[in-house]
């Protein structure tokens, strides 16, 4: 998915994620700052975007795909699943804690309707996206058949909902850290590591 986009595209992106993240309301920043933003002239914008909503639907839509595909690469890095369920909690972790996070900002400004019925439309990013989840998901599955930590009696659905459970249930934790001031990061991602070897075996 990422190199389906030109050069000229990519800096487009990234000048307006850059532009979010120190602060700017996505949907009031104007064509000729994202063009100032991206080092190119207002008219490039519309060589390659029908409008300023569609530039910063795929920039969006860019972005995720971009953070997951580098979420799948630091899983893959690791060596055995521990660590590989550990690095995956540990994007989790960052994630939720990062104030600038594109997600965070995103999601938090006004406006967000006028661009979702766009990227609902944009099928082939959504399921660009979701099959790199797949991917990770399988890879970590995988590798605990490898290891014989998982045991192979129940359906790939349920394994699935079984992982993405455990890993869930430590987005609350981070999500909730005041109300569970008493229990580290360490012990949530243990608990939360028992819990799907419980479900697994």
């Amino acid at each position: 998915m990422l190199s389906d986009f030109s050069e000229k595209e990519i800096a487009i992106f990234n000048g307006l994620l850059d532009l979010i993240k120190q602060g700017c309301n996505p949907y009031s920043i104007k064509v000729s700052d994202m063009a100032k933003a991206a080092n190119v002239g207002k008219g490039t914008i519309y060589e390659y975007f029908d409008s300023k909503q569609e530039a910063i639907s795929k920039a969006i839509l860019f972005n995720i795909n971009k953070e997951i595909e580098s979420s799948f690469n630091r899983v893959k890095s690791k060596t055995c699943f521990k660590e590989k369920f550990d690095e995956t909690l540990n994007i989790i972790a960052e994630n939720t804690n990062n104030n600038l996070s594109i997600f965070n900002t995103l999601f938090s400004s006004n406006g967000m309707n006028d661009f979702f019925k766009y990227l609902i439309d944009e099928d082939y990013y959504f399921y660009t996206c979701a099959s790199t989840i797949d991917l990770m998901l399988e890879h970590l599955l995988d590798v605990g058949y490898k290891e014989g930590i998982i045991n192979t009696k129940e359906n790939k659905y349920y394994q699935n909902i079984a992982l993405l459970s455990s890993i869930g249930s430590f987005s609350m934790y981070v999500s909730y850290r005041r109300i569970y001031k008493d229990v580290s990061i360490d012990e949530a991602k243990e608990i939360s590591y028992k819990l799907l070897i419980k479900a697994l075996n």
